[in-house]
């Protein structure tokens, strides 16, 4: 998209032709042509079935800076994901598009005879790409350390395999999450050694007259299964629940699943990110045939006698931020904004907290010249309903990164209407599609979307759009703000200076 600072939109051009000479009195206004457009779309955000809700509005003219529709613009709402904006954003200005994250794999003791004589210690930066969204099977990059290994005369390990995961703190959520979200795959936990995004997929598959075969990606020895799970006849209903342990890293298969169902997958997170990491590490060297005397094993969990120093042997190097960014904005991962956010403050502030990554956006927003009393974050996801941000910051921030000189890289992360990401299935065969570039968000009575699109005319827009506090579906708040999209797509176009 081509976007750049217009003139200001001339006022005269708004008004009507002036009245004969002779009359008396002031020359009669003509309205302006966009005023039937912001009523028409007052009366799509005055839906009674959202009376009990509040709608935050902003939409912008790129060109001229002209607010086309503006509705409690300046209030604080819950944004939900659309926090992601805000952290994206300052990871790429503050970090660089070619920011990349590194993980140091060291050795406690010295190389004979191709034996290491003591521990593969594995040192975390955050690295939120070692996944299967970045690197399909997570074991092929462990297959390739374990060549690296290889290559460096190491055939056998005497000691363990050890994390260590002290660049970030160690709390393992954002502040404000729901207790009762913490199983799930969106809510897992953060830290700077991250495996594939902090859960296990759990495919259940019934077996004829047996307990149905469990199976976890990426695998693990050290993750116990417990199946109390029954195989049901064909066409019965499925009361399958898949859990995590009530304590340790365990899961737990009950229920009952038919005997003509293929499978069925469900995504849990795990407790201790780190000693999963080193788990699934370890499983790995001893399948490429490298022997491990010792076990995998969280550095937080050994005395600080038993931590001795560490020399490098090599280092993991991540895909550039510009890469990162479509994984963490298309489909709305939330690690990935904690991991960013802890990063910035790591990178920038000495101190891998998400205060520290707190500090640094706000230290830019105010560098940038947002409204930053519009805005108090309190993760880097969206998942904290102490996140508060207005329409109006937003769409100041939306236009800072649509005149960055990496505007490009933020607009390339962005979910594309009936395309991809987030917004795939919506606005399909209409005007919307393709030209909406926006991000979604989505919490129990909170909907929102912000973002860029072109009219009919060819003009620029800046929008952001949320609702809180509302009791009906999440498709019902789309269908408004489609609506209003859609009305705003065929306003005509401002005059501007030549």
């Amino acid at each position: 998209m081509s976007l750049r600072p217009f003139p200001a939109l001339l006022a005269a051009a708004a008004l009507g032709a002036c009245a004969p000479a002779l009359a008396s009195g002031p020359a009669p206004v003509a309205a302006h042509p966009r005023t039937a457009v912001a009523a028409a779309v007052d009366s799509i955000f005055n839906d009674t079935l959202f009376a009990p809700a509040q709608w935050g509005v902003l939409v912008r003219s790129a060109e001229t800076g002209e607010a086309v529709y503006a509705r409690n613009a300046d209030k604080l709402f819950v944004p939900a994901s659309n926090m992601k904006i805000v952290t994206a954003a300052a990871a790429l200005e503050t970090l660089g598009a070619d920011y990349r994250y590194r993980t140091r794999v060291a050795a406690t003791g010295p190389v004979r005879g191709g034996v290491l004589q003591g521990d593969l210690v594995v040192i975390g930066s955050g690295d939120p790409t070692i996944s299967e969204r970045f690197a399909g099977d997570v074991r092929t990059v462990f297959r390739s350390w374990a060549d690296s290994l290889r290559a460096r005369g190491i055939t056998r390990i005497t000691g363990s395999v050890v994390g260590d995961d002290d660049r970030f703190d160690d709390v393992p959520f954002g502040r404000g999450w729901a207790w009762d979200d913490l199983q799930d795959s969106y809510s897992a936990e953060i830290g700077a050694l991250e495996l594939n995004e902090g859960f296990v997929t759990v495919r259940v598959q019934p077996r004829a007259g047996a307990a149905p075969a469990v199976t976890l990606r990426p695998a693990s020895s050290s993750l116990p299964v417990t199946v109390t799970a029954i195989t049901g006849p064909a066409r019965s209903e499925s009361t399958l629940q898949v859990t995590r342990a009530a304590s340790g890293p365990g899961i737990v298969v009950s229920g009952a699943i038919a005997a003509d169902t293929a499978f069925i997958e469900e995504e849990i997170s795990l407790r201790n990110n780190t000693a999963h990491f080193t788990a699934v590490l370890r499983d790995a060297l001893v399948e490429s045939g490298i022997a491990v005397g010792g076990a995998a094993v969280d550095a937080d969990d050994l005395s600080p006698a038993a931590r001795r120093a560490a020399a490098d042997l090599f280092t993991h190097t991540s895909v550039p931020l510009r890469d990162i960014l479509p994984g963490f904005m298309k489909p709305s991962q939330n690690q990935i904004g904690e991991l960013l956010l802890k990063t910035m403050g790591a990178e920038l502030r000495g101190a891998g907290t998400a205060q520290a990554g707190i500090a640094v956006v706000d230290s830019a927003a105010r560098a940038w010249g947002l409204p930053r009393r519009l805005l108090a974050q309190a993760d880097g996801s969206g998942l904290s309903r102490y996140n508060l941000v207005a329409p109006s910051f937003l769409v100041a921030l939306l236009d800072h990164e649509r005149r960055s000189p990496l505007s490009s890289v933020f607009y390339a992360a962005l979910p594309v209407a009936g395309s991809d990401g987030t917004l795939r299935a919506r606005m399909q065969g209409t005007p919307l599609q393709g030209n909406v570039h926006a991000k979604t968000g989505t919490l129990s009575g909170v909907r929102s979307l912000s973002g860029y699109f072109t009219t009919a005319a060819g003009e620029p827009m800046i929008f952001s759009m949320m609702v809180n506090n509302h009791t009906l579906s999440a498709r019902d708040a789309d269908r408004l703000a489609e609506a209003a999209l859609l009305r705003l797509h065929a306003m005509p176009r401002a005059v501007i200076m030549p």
